[in-house]
């Protein structure tokens, strides 16, 4: 009943978001969910759609920004090389796993990326940003369960284009510069060069300092950087577009990043230290001064390298990460009626890091991560596309994808504290070679009716070794299960009817899986499983799109329901000589039900005023999860009372079964409202402002009350500009996250108090350990930015 409540307040609000009627046009939205550019009034498919400008507008010059303006889809800030962590519906990846793909799919110029690392590319010269809400299996590449993020980048145009954009950041002291050339090189070619350079100093400060005397510090040092963190990133776009004939075109599209963070590479603060922050036995790991609340200050100390010998970077953490892809788009019109596209890709990903491992502030860490992530990608892609006239119409496609991905392992043991330098050192290969043909027929059963079909087969085979190296010469590890191979169909079944030109009505059923993988975190032992299998997803939505007022007014609602099935997830498991490990695995099933409602209103007699809301709500549960894994110190009382070990005579796992799905809010949404006015001469004020809220989430899988619960918040967004005439010049104010709303996206829960090595947590007992419970890290993914931006475009003065 609690549930239904939610679901009729959501429609309410949304009903009292409509304006008093007047009379107006809405600007037609193209999008290419089905790769064929249709309205989106049309197309069966929940989708947020962010142009270029108003990308610009708010500055969104991450990933990380779009959160707030699509209702549903939240962010976690990656660690090491996991990358980020994406949910959409409350469906996303919750393991820190590098090597497996990502439940939300990125698709950039169509060259489709599943790893982490790869949301970290910048936002830059983008015409258009399309979250696709909902398994996607058909137009994609391989199939993703959960959604699709995908991005357009900016083509050369038919003038010449000399813009320069300098901006700056006063809370992070970031300088931003923009430049771009664009423009017809002959009437068939055009080319675009786009860049951007940028130097932040960082959004917090590190209070870390370790004791006066080196002999009491046991490996720690003063941080070298004070702000968190100093980074310069660079990017780079060129892109050619070649039309020499009105039936062929191509686009070559090459893209380079480069990114240097020096200082801690992530923003990990406690947030929850239950048990105080001294150890058990006298150690001091946590900082004196650190509050355990989560902040603008962190407390981390950087490590001496005359103790952990070798590390890299003199003992300051630093994170360094490139990558660079070309995609290649070629498209042929065959005949009047068939087209064929091709679409090669090619990405190459390097990425060395090194952090404090356990975020001592005072004391040496116990533990230092020091791995190095490669990845290497060849997709291509091949459409035959129908354009006929009449009631059918065909699309038939291919797509391989060959990759080598290569996580390295090094963990470092602080000899100080009478560790082993040397705790866990070699690498893991992973090739995948995956194969898939899909298709679709569309049957126009009446003029107004569609009812369209499609499938994707899948043949994917996943390879794994492993080498340890941690003798001084590489030692082939045997694991259980060294290959995986998947054969899977994801079939798609829609219908679409449009009664009138403003109003559209559809249902889908929806299949897609995402293939297994392996865990790599560590190098494991002779004979270990570190393989799990394919998660898969199917089920239902129905909606409708509706341009109401004399398009004034466009209003959309859809309600979903999906069932996952072997959800790749971070559980406890009996291994063969029954120990309990911490691994990923096909643990868990769930359901997904909701409603995402939006609408967009442009007054006619208010030129240049638009309003726009959005809600979704959500109710993501795990249907089955009984072996979940415990919070450090949960107690047999407190429901760790699964998976019993007779070695150790305590339980590792509890039922987390009808418990919310990590970040998954119940309900989220936005609002807020445009305005643009001339102001004489040519020259245009423009404004902007909008609010969002989420409810309250899990950010931990041990799913401990209260900390591991982040509370609702608000953010408040707001612009404005003035632009001159023909947008030959800009000066903007930018302000995000006004209050500045302290977001987490993941924490991590570890014996951070007694240094993660020395226990003293007991689990699954029934009396707790000296070093009580574990204490709880986080993680920032969003924060106030306060930008001032000039723009110019000097081509305007020739």
């Amino acid at each position: 009943m609690r549930h239904c409540k939610r679901l009729v307040s959501a429609a309410v609000a949304a009903a009292v978001f409509a304006p008093l009627p007047v009379w107006a046009q809405l600007e037609e939205v193209i999008v290419t969910a089905r790769k064929r550019e249709e309205s989106i009034l049309k197309v069966p498919v929940v989708a947020t759609v962010l142009g270029g400008a108003a990308l610009e507008q708010y500055e969104s010059g991450d990933l990380y920004n779009i959160t707030e303006r699509v209702p549903g889809l939240n962010f976690s800030a990656g660690t090491l090389s996991f990358g980020a962590q994406v949910s959409l519906r409350g469906v996303g990846t919750s393991v820190l796993n590098a090597t497996l793909d990502q439940s939300i799919a990125l698709n950039i110029d169509g060259m489709q990326m599943t790893q982490g690392l790869s949301y970290a590319i910048g936002m830059f010269d983008s015409s258009q940003v399309e979250v696709l809400k909902g398994p996607q299996a058909l137009f994609y590449g391989k199939a993703a369960p959960g959604g699709v993020i995908a991005i357009t980048t900016e083509d050369p145009g038919d003038e010449l284009e000399l813009i320069a954009r300098y901006g700056y950041e006063v809370e992070a002291e970031e300088d931003r510069i923009d430049l771009i050339v664009s423009g017809p090189i002959t009437d068939t070619l055009g080319v675009r060069l786009s860049g951007r350079m940028s130097e932040l100093e960082g959004f917090r400060k590190n209070k870390g300092f370790a004791p006066d005397d080196p002999a009491l510090a046991f490996g720690g040092v003063d941080p070298a950087e004070k702000n968190f963190a100093p980074k310069e990133d660079v990017m780079f776009r060129a892109t050619a577009k070649w039309e020499p004939t009105e039936r062929f075109a191509a686009r070559v599209k090459f893209n380079y990043m480069k990114s240097e963070l020096n200082g801690d590479a992530y923003a990990t603060d406690f947030y929850s230290c239950p048990d105080g922050i001294v150890g058990p036995f006298g150690f001091q790991f946590i900082n004196p001064n650190d509050n355990c609340k989560y902040d603008k200050k962190i407390y981390i100390v950087d490590v001496d390298p005359d103790v952990f010998v070798g590390v890299r970077n003199n003992g300051t953490p630093f994170n360094d990460m490139n990558q660079k892809f070309t995609t290649v788009d070629l498209s042929y019109e065959l005949t009047d009626n068939w087209t064929i596209d091709s679409v090669t890709g090619y990405f190459d990903l390097n990425q060395d890091s090194m952090i404090n491992g356990h975020s001592s502030g005072y004391l040496g860490p116990t533990i230092v991560a020091d791995p190095g992530f490669r990845r290497e990608d060849w997709t291509q892609e091949l459409r035959l596309t129908s354009n006929y006239s009449g009631a059918w119409n065909f699309m038939f496609g291919a797509f391989y994808q060959d990759s080598d991905i290569e996580y390295v392992n090094n963990l470092l043991g602080n000899p100080s504290l009478g560790l082993p330098l040397q705790l866990n050192e070699g690498y893991q290969p992973i090739g995948i070679e995956s194969t898939s043909l899909f298709g679709q027929v569309l049957w126009d059963v009446l003029p107004n009716l569609e009812l369209a079909a499609g499938v994707r087969w899948t043949d994917e085979e996943r390879t794994h070794e492993v080498v340890s190296t941690i003798s001084g010469s590489p030692v082939i590890v045997p694991t259980a299960t060294p290959k995986l191979a998947t054969d899977d169909y994801s079939p798609e079944l829609t219908a679409t009817w449009t009664p009138t030109d403003t109003f559209t009505v559809f249902a889908s059923y929806k299949e897609a899986f995402k293939a297994g993988s392996f865990d790599t975190v560590t190098i494991p032992a002779p004979g270990d499983e570190k393989s799990f299998d394919d998660e898969k997803v199917k089920g239902y939505e129905v909606g409708f799109k509706s341009e109401l007022m004399d398009r004034q007014l466009a209003f959309n609602a859809a309600l979903y329901y999906y069932e996952f099935s072997d959800m790749q997830v971070g559980s406890n498991i009996n291994s063969p000589e029954g120990a309990i490990i911490i691994t990923t695995n096909n643990a868990a099933s769930s359901e997904i039900t909701g409603v995402d409602l939006d609408f967009t209103y442009a007054p006619a007699n208010v030129d240049g005023l638009t309003v726009y809301g959005a809600l979704n709500y959500n109710q993501a549960e795990y249907d089955k999860f009984d072996t979940a894994p415990c919070w450090g110190g949960q107690l047999i009382q407190d429901g760790c009372n699964l998976l019993f070990d007779e070695t150790t005579g305590d339980y590792s796992a509890q039922d987390l079964s009808g418990e919310q799905l990590l970040r998954a809010p119940e309900l989220t949404g936005v609002i807020g409202v445009d305005y643009a006015f001339p102001v004489g001469q040519g020259m245009q004020v423009s404004m902007g402002w909008y609010t969002s809220y989420s409810d309250e989430y899990w950010v931990n899988t041990g799913y401990r009350r209260p900390d591991m619960q982040w509370d609702s918040y608000w953010t408040h967004n707001a612009n404005i500009a003035l632009h001159g005439p023909d947008e030959a010049w800009e000066i903007a104010l930018i302000a995000n996250n006004l209050e500045d709303e302290q977001v987490a996206g993941q924490c991590s829960n570890s014996n951070y108090q007694n240094g993660v090595v020395f226990g003293g947590v007991n689990t699954g007992s029934s009396e707790p350990g000296v070093a009580g419970i574990e204490e709880l890290t986080c993680d920032v993914i969003n924060r106030r930015s306060l930008w001032i931006r000039f723009s110019m475009d000097f081509a305007q003065f020739f």
